[in-house]
This record gives C-alpha cells, structure tokens and sequence, in this order.
C-alpha cells in the first residue's frame, strides 16, 4: 500500500507537469469506477496544483478567467475546486499523451495542448477513493514528514488514550498518531532500534513522554535532549524523509526511474528479506522482524507466504557480497550424489539408511566432514518375520467360528418343521349330464 512517501511523491509529480501547463474540458471519469463521484467541474480553462499530507493527496482545480469574460463581468465566477485523493492499495498519477492512456485509469485531465496531453489517476484494484470539494480527514494526525513537531507533541500528549495498549506494530498503523506509516516503514523503524513488534506500545513511547515532561518542567520547552541514536518518533521523519529523497519506491516508479528504484531495494533492510520472520498481527497485516516477536503476539499466530518476485529483487539489488552458502550447497548436492550411488550398489532400501553430513564453510573451499551412516537395527527384519506367523495363527480363529456358523443352519430348519398334509384326489368331472343336456335342446 502506497505510503507518506509515495503520495508526498505523488503530490511533487503533479506540480512538475502541470507546471505552466493549461487544462480543458470537464474531467472524465472511467464508466467502469462506479464508486467514486463525478467531477462538476465546469471552468474552461484551469491549472492544476496539489500537496500532500500522511496517505492524502489535495489536487486543486483553479479556474482561469478570460478577458472576455472579465469584461462582460456577468454570471457567478466559478471557484476552485479540491479533490482529495486517497490511493488504497495501488493508486497513483501518470502524464500520457491520449494514446498512451493506461488501462486502469479511472480519472483524466486533459490539457489543452494540440494534440491534448493527459494527466490520470490510475488505481490498478480500485481501492482508491477520491473526495470532490472535501477537506483532509479529520480523524488523521498530523503527517510524520511535513509536520514533525505537531506530529510528535500529538502523539506524546495522548498517552492517555487505550489505543496505545495495543502492540507498538500495530499502533504504528494507526493514522490517526501515525499519519503516512505503512507497512515497510514500521517494519524498518522497529527493525533498526531493535524493538520487538509485538510489546506494549506505551512500554516504548512512555519514557519519551516522561522525557519531554521533565524538560517542559525545567524551563527547556522545545529544547531538543541529544541522544546515541534516534527515538521512534524521530525515526519516523527520518526513515520517510530518506525515501523521500531516493526518489522511487516499490510503489511508485516508473522505467524513467529505475535507477532510484534499485536504490530504495537495497535501502530495505527488513521489509521483503528473506533472513527476516514474518508473523500476521492481529489486523491481518504481515510485519517483519528479528528476534523475538514479543509477549502480544497473536496465540497461534501464523507466517504468511511472502512476494518471491519481490524478494528476489530486493536480494539481487543489494550490495554485492561474497556468498558463503554457495559452495556448502554444492558440496551438499555431491555428497547425496554419492550416497545415492552407493545405496544402488548395495541395493538397500532408502529407509534403512540415514546419512548425515557435517559441512564447515569457513573458506571458500568448503571441506566435507565426516559422513556417518546409521544402518537399521539387525533385529528389525526377523520382527517383521514374526509378524507374519502372528496373522497366520489368526487365520484358524477365523476358521473355527465357520462350522458355528454352518450348525445354526439346521437348528433353524428344525425350528419350522413343514407339516405335510395328504392330498385328497380330485374327483372326475362327468359330461353325462352335459351331453344329454345338449340333445334335449
């Protein structure tokens, strides 16, 4: 999901080609987004502007009034317009010609250049929302980038509050103390101070409250205490800020920018690293770390299968290292090569033979300890000899009860005995009477 990061980007990418740059027309929204409103936007010429704060973006719409127009001063001048847009899972803006339009975009600007340019938002799954004529989201809390200090006085000041009982990753999550964390940088700020994800979130930001009190008390309001390293909260402006500065992230890039794409990969640390455990929260969400995961974690809590794709990239752009797994893995493959073709030779079953392998990799040329093979006990085989014996005994018990079976047969029979009952002989019809009857008519 797109971050602070991303839409602080984003909210850069519209002011660099819209700059100097003249609008037209009423903006287009796509048939298939029926989620989202239309645009009443009915000024003929306009500019566009927008900034950003946490996970919003505020495009604004400003009319351009003619000559014409001004001098016939008739008609209510129309106002600017804002729309904030709020990018869910994959949301983003592209500038194309007509042409090049991509496929999902669901909101278009079209300038008025010939041929016409485009300006579109483009949200791949639809999560994206945008909001005509609305204002930032009230319940979200200043953003970590562009409002550090209000951001980190909110915070601080609502210990208070019952949402900080929760564990300190999902906290992390909340917009309304954390406006623009996502998932990367929590991962990242937990990863780098060494904070186990799931304990108390007020166990972590307590003492930073405690800290602020005390200088608050001593006069020193808004004098900053010098530390090793910095807090949670400064680590928050820092990390985004860093990204900010790479230029792309995994969210927001395009070919043009790949170079500062491979640079926020290797940036990564924890987020997508293989060598990192994964555990769901109990809002569903994955978080990575290392370590122990922490007292709150969810009972039964499951990893979740991860991006291959992007994990495989985020190694192949890291710094180059000397790999010291590899030649133990190829040592590994010739040892049961052999083990394979010895157990042919001999012809004895995979199951009886286990063979284990100690390998060291201290050097590049690793060495093949000692391989140890534990043959199946002797006395397995006469134990499957006496086995057999046991079923036979248990065939002539089977035997037995079929003559039981065989005498009920003419205990029934003698049970119901048929009576046999003689049969009376039929007396022979006479056709005497027939005859005679037959004559006489």
């Amino acid at each position: 999901m797109p971050e602070g990061p991303e839409l602080h980007l984003a909210a850069r990418f519209v002011n660099a080609v819209c700059a100097g740059r003249v609008f037209s027309g009423r903006p287009v929204k796509s048939e298939v987004n029926w989620k989202n409103p239309e645009v009443p936007f009915e000024a003929k010429t306009y500019t566009i502007s927008a900034a950003s704060r946490g996970k919003e973006v505020q495009m604004s719409l400003n009319p351009i009034e003619d000559d014409k127009s001004k001098k016939r001063g008739a008609g209510k001048a129309i106002e600017a317009l804002k729309i904030v847009f709020r990018f869910g899972m994959s949301g983003m803006f592209r500038f194309t010609s007509v042409s090049e339009v991509p496929k999902h975009a669901h909101l278009m600007f079209y300038t008025a250049d010939k041929p016409p340019m485009v300006l579109s938002f483009v949200d791949v799954r639809r999560f994206g929302r945008w909001e005509v004529g609305g204002g930032w989201q009230k319940d979200r809390g200043p953003c970590i980038i562009l409002e550090y200090d209000e951001f980190r006085a909110h915070v601080l000041s609502n210990m208070s509050d019952a949402a900080f009982n929760r564990p300190i990753c999902e906290v992390l999550l909340n917009q309304k103390f954390f406006n623009g964390v996502g998932n990367y940088l929590r991962a990242e700020v937990l990863y780098r101070l060494g904070i186990p994800p799931f304990v108390s979130a007020r166990s972590v930001l307590e003492p930073l409250a405690k800290a602020e009190e005390l200088v608050a008390q001593n006069g020193m309001k808004g004098v900053k205490v010098k530390t090793e390293q910095p807090d949670l909260l400064e680590l928050c402006n820092k990390l985004a800020t860093e990204v900010v500065s790479l230029g792309a992230t995994t969210y927001n890039h395009t070919p043009d920018s790949e170079s500062s794409h491979d640079a926020f990969l290797r940036w990564l640390q924890c987020y997508y690293n293989p060598d990192m455990k994964t555990l769901v929260d109990h809002n569903g969400r994955t978080i990575w770390f290392k370590g122990e995961a922490g007292p709150l974690a969810p009972k039964g809590g499951k990893s979740r299968g991860t991006n291959k794709k992007m994990e495989a990239a985020v190694q192949k752009r890291k710094s180059p290292q000397t790999d010291q797994a590899g030649p133990v893995k190829k040592v590994k493959e010739e040892v049961k090569t052999e083990d394979s073709k010895g157990s042919k030779s001999k012809n004895t079953p995979k199951r009886n033979t286990r063979t284990k392998t100690v390998v060291s990799s201290t050097t590049d040329s690793a060495k093949v300890g000692r391989t140890r093979r534990k043959a199946a006990p002797a006395k397995s085989t006469p134990a499957r000899t006496n086995s057999t014996p046991a079923r036979a005994k248990s065939t002539p018990a089977r035997a037995k009860t079929t003559p039981a079976r065989a005498k009920s047969t003419p205990a029934r029979a003698k049970r119901t005995p048929k009576a046999k009952t003689p049969r009376q002989p039929v007396p022979k019809k006479t056709t005497k009477g027939r005859g005679r009857q037959k004559c006489r008519q």
